[in-house]
Formats: structure tokens, C-alpha cells, sequence
């Protein structure tokens, strides 16, 4: 995964942006590593959660054409979204991190058990049944175990109805749960924090684009992926110019030195 920035450091040290782009990767640990061009190092963390990094990567795979890729990993951040409402509906009840983390330990390589653990979290939460979508199943089925390889038409609609479930639950647990989703997320950066080696400068950044906690998502999957697309080609298409402003500062500061 990649992730647009620009240097902390450097802002600090002149004491406006460098405005040099940098184009970061970042992996399994949401945490991108960062070099400039005047050497300073850092790292950005990211806040998304696994699930909304996963959509972003469903979301590029989507627009460039790979639908099997597409539909995998939107099913993929599906079964990570109710492992996040298990978290945090299990912090609205006041259970212990520790024994959280015990129990999950023993359904965490079983996605059917996190989705009934959910299910009736779900229910004694909201007092009403989430329904499963039978037919979303059987198509991930499909996909990910038969080795089905979907058309646009059919991978954009999985991905649509994937969204929908997401955007919806999202909103209802912001509206109950919203303490306890800021605190999952500030343990996962702790999380994060202790793995990146010591004395080295940290960033955060809310991190996904495509769909985030940290802001008011759209919950209409077209508008979202339109906007999506929109965003990724006004950044990467402003890079060229960026190159540009940095040299320019690059040699303003060598020629104001020189007088």
C-alpha cells in the first residue's frame, strides 16, 4: 500500500513545508518509514483500521481493473470490520482488554465464529438481528474458494453491497459507540508506537481515503469511489508541480544564502 506525505522534519527545521513529495509504502504494521531528500528519517502512523485499509485496497484494485483482486479484498475487509465491532462493542460492555484478547485469540483464524460472536453482540447492543447476506456469501464463496474470476458489472456490484453493510454499521456504532471506537483506535497506535525503533521522529495521519472512521463517510458507494478516484488523481497529479516548488526552494535558499 502507498500513502502520500510530505517531511515533518523538514517543516520544523525551515519552518514551512519542503514541499517535497514523497510516495511512502506501508505493509502489515500501518506504519510507512520515511526519507526526504535531506536525509531526515521518520515515520508516519497511520490511524485506519485494518478493515478501512483493506476498502482502499479493494477501492484500487476496483478502478484498475482487477475484479477477482477487488472482490477479495473487499470481502476480506468485511470479515475485519466485524472484528473491529467486536472490539469495540466488547469495550462498551466493559470488558477487560486482557480477556478480550484471550478470547479472540481462540476464534481469531475462524471468520464464521467472529461473525456470530458479532451477531450477537449485534443484538444485545441494538436489540435487533443483523441480517447476513446470504447471496454476498455465496459469491465470495464463489470467488475466493472456486477460483471465479467476476466481470466489472459483477465485482463493482459486490463491492457496493460490501460498502453499504460497512457504511451502515459504521454509522449506528458512532451514533452508540463512539468513546469506545476513538479508544480502539488509540490502542492500536500504542500498538503501533512500540514497534518503531527508538529516538525516531513519529507522525500520525488518519491514513485511508476511500472510506474512514475519522471523518463523515459518504454512504453512497458511487459518490464514494467517484470522489476516491477524483482525490487520488488531483495528488498524483499535483506531484510534478510539487518536484517543482521544492527545487525552486532548493535554490531560492542557495541564492539568498549567497548574498
Amino acid at each position: 500500500m502507498k500513502i502520500f506525505a510530505m517531511c515533518m522534519e523538514c517543516q520544523k527545521e525551515l519552518g514551512h513545508p519542503s514541499f517535497e513529495p514523497i510516495i511512502a509504502d506501508y505493509y502489515e504494521g500501518s506504519i510507512a518509514y520515511i526519507e526526504c531528500n535531506r536525509k531526515h528519517k521518520s515515520a508516519l502512523m497511520l490511524q485506519s483500521q485494518k478493515f478501512e485499509i483493506l476498502m482502499e485496497s479493494a477501492a484500487n484494485a476496483l478502478l484498475e481493473g482487477y475484479t477477482l483482486e477487488a472482490v477479495s479484498s473487499f470481502s476480506a475487509a468485511y470479515e475485519r470490520f466485524f472484528e473491529f465491532a467486536i472490539l469495540v462493542l466488547c469495550k462498551k460492555r466493559g470488558v477487560v482488554k486482557k480477556e478480550l484478547d484471550l478470547t479472540f485469540k481462540q476464534v481469531s483464524r475462524q471468520s464464521e465464529r467472529q461473525i456470530g460472536a458479532f451477531l450477537f453482540l449485534h443484538l444485545l447492543e441494538f436489540n435487533c438481528t443483523y441480517e447476513i447476506n446470504k447471496k454476498t456469501v455465496e459469491f465470495r464463496n464463489k470467488v475466493v474458494h472456486k477460483g471465479y474470476i467476476p466481470t466489472p458489472e459483477e465485482a463493482e456490484d459486490f463491492a457496493e453491497k460490501i460498502y453499504t453493510e460497512i457504511s451502515g454499521l459504521s454509522t449506528k456504532l458512532k451514533a452508540q459507540c463512539g468513546e469506545q471506537i476513538n479508544q480502539v483506535i488509540m490502542d492500536g497506535l500504542q500498538e503501533k508506537n512500540k514497534k518503531i525503533p527508538k529516538g525516531m521522529p513519529v507522525a500520525t495521519t488518519s491514513g485511508t481515503m476511500f472510506f474512514s472512521l475519522v471523518k463523515e463517510e459518504e454512504n453512497n458507494f458511487q459518490n464514494a469511489i467517484a470522489s476516491y478516484k477524483e482525490s487520488q488523481e488531483t495528488i498524483f497529479g499535483a506531484v510534478p508541480y510539487l518536484k517543482f516548488l521544492n527545487k525552486a526552494i532548493v535554490v531560492y535558499k542557495k541564492f539568498k544564502n549567497g548574498l
